[in-house]
């Protein structure tokens, strides 16, 4: 056997494998005995069928078979060997390999085209300067959440009068007429909830209402959509057609949650490992804990910032015509030609990042370990269960727990992918210089959506960059 790289450019080659028949012979002449073993023919017994018969039925379809084989593993052990660092997969060309005659050629040569992954020279520094938002909590996100606090803790009144925020429980009933039940007509009792409507007369209307009171509506005008006015009156989506869109609507009670009062009780319960003794104390412990979840947005967005300033730094060439050819022979069902020169800046964009991705795991020796997964597991754990009043979990129970998501591999692979990314992201926060802009969280959000606005199509998203991290 004979390799012989030809290089077609600076990241371009052509590998021909030249096989003689002493290649193959042996591997050959293995798998068609195996054949004669089980082979089953009138006029033979078991296992005895002439190898001649053998080869004459058989022997084409074995030799490529072997042939294939073979030629994988050589094209393989001479990449490792020769330490090529290779793009995608070595691509056959199908056209030289479909004039093969396997009926009379002993000696063959095949041809297989291979992208090479350019040089990378890329260091981290201070010297790289990157925007990082620190989001500031206040006005009425903080007001809104410290009122769904005192709400969550608040207790279970029954008012005699309806407010904007109460649920009113009462039955519905179907109407002809604003005036005029329906003869048999449908009828239900549930709750509704005046601040989820749409139609804003109806809100007026049944504020300040009282039990006993009657409204008529349209179901529709007032949520505006079958599934939410379906649900509302306990009918089938697929059969609202059959009813008419007029209720009415009697009122029986009314519910409210009386907020918790602003006091020790309230602060022991929203923060009992916290020493919070005033209003004060608990705004700015909420603001933090806020600013802790928005923060996370923050780092993806500082994330992509970082994947655009290292591929414009790198400015990595790419072998185009190889990837090119490659997509299309491995997304043949999903990608034209068009389609792939049309997006090939987004395509070549994920390439490049994830050759950078690999340089930074390997200068820095990034790497997520089993007992680190199994750690992130028990901790995800024990705070779901502290959501539930569980807060002594025994520590069998935890690993039982983790033992059993741990055999899931999709479940494992996520978080896997989700400790690598952050220690990637601590390692851009610890490297480079953040150049840090304080907002709050609405403009924040603006300065992203617009962002990405102008950006769509860049071709870098967080599900391009889950690759191959080893």
């Amino acid at each position: 056997m004979d390799i012989i790289r030809d290089n077609n450019g600076p990241l371009e080659a052509t590998l021909k494998v030249k096989l003689s028949e002493e290649d193959y012979r042996e591997q050959v002449n293995k798998e068609l005995k195996n054949l004669q073993r089980k082979a089953q023919m009138p006029g033979f017994r078991p296992g005895k069928v002439p190898i001649g018969l053998v080869k004459k039925m058989y022997g084409k379809s074995v030799l490529a078979e072997e042939v294939n084989k073979i030629l994988a593993d050589a094209v393989y052990n001479y990449i490792k060997e020769e330490e090529l660092n290779v793009l995608g997969n070595p691509l056959p060309d199908h056209e030289q390999a479909d004039a093969i005659d396997w009926e009379n050629q002993s000696e063959f040569e095949f041809h297989y085209q291979v992208g090479l992954a350019p040089d990378i020279d890329l260091t981290l520094s201070e010297d790289i300067k990157v925007d990082y938002h620190r989001i500031r909590v206040e006005g009425d996100i903080l007001d809104n959440y410290i009122k769904d606090v005192r709400k969550r803790y608040g207790k279970m009144t029954n008012p005699g009068t309806a407010d904007a925020e109460d649920v009113l429980f009462g039955e519905f009933a179907e109407m002809d007429t604003p005036e005029v039940p329906k003869t048999s007509g449908h009828n239900h009792k549930a709750n509704l909830y005046i601040q989820y409507l749409k139609d804003e007369s109806l809100k007026k209307k049944l504020i300040g209402s009282k039990p006993g009171e009657q409204v008529v509506f349209d179901i529709l005008d007032a949520v505006g959509s079958e599934a939410e006015a379906s649900a509302m009156v306990g009918i089938k989506k697929e059969e609202l057609s059959q009813h008419g869109p007029l209720f009415r609507f009697t009122l029986e009670s009314i519910s409210r949650v009386e907020p918790a009062a602003m006091d020790q009780d309230l602060f022991k319960k929203v923060a009992p490992d916290q020493n919070i003794a005033s209003e004060d104390d608990l705004r700015a412990f909420m603001a933090d804990q806020i600013s802790k979840q928005y923060q996370a947005d923050a780092d993806k967005h500082f994330k992509n910032l970082v994947m655009e300033k290292l591929l414009k730094i790198s400015n990595l060439p790419l072998p185009e015509n190889f990837l090119k050819k490659w997509l299309l022979d491995t997304n043949k069902e999903e990608l034209t030609e068009k389609k792939i020169e049309d997006e090939f800046d987004q395509f070549s964009d994920s390439f490049r990042w994830q050759l950078i991705e690999n340089h930074l795991i390997k200068e820095h020796q990034i790497e997520v370990k089993p007992e680190e997964v199994n750690k992130h597991l028990e901790e995800y754990i024990r705070l779901q269960l502290k959501q539930y009043g569980q807060d002594d979990v025994p520590q069998e129970m935890l690993d039982g727990y983790v033992k059993n998501i741990a055999s899931n591999k999709d479940e494992v692979k996520k978080v896997y992918d989700h400790l690598f990314d952050q220690k990637l992201l601590n390692l851009f926060k610890e490297k480079l210089t953040l150049k840090e802009i304080t907002t709050d969280y609405d403009n924040f959000v603006k300065l992203v959506t617009e962002k990405y606005k102008q950006d769509k199509g860049t071709g870098i998203t967080d599900a391009e960059t889950k690759k191959n991290k080893s």
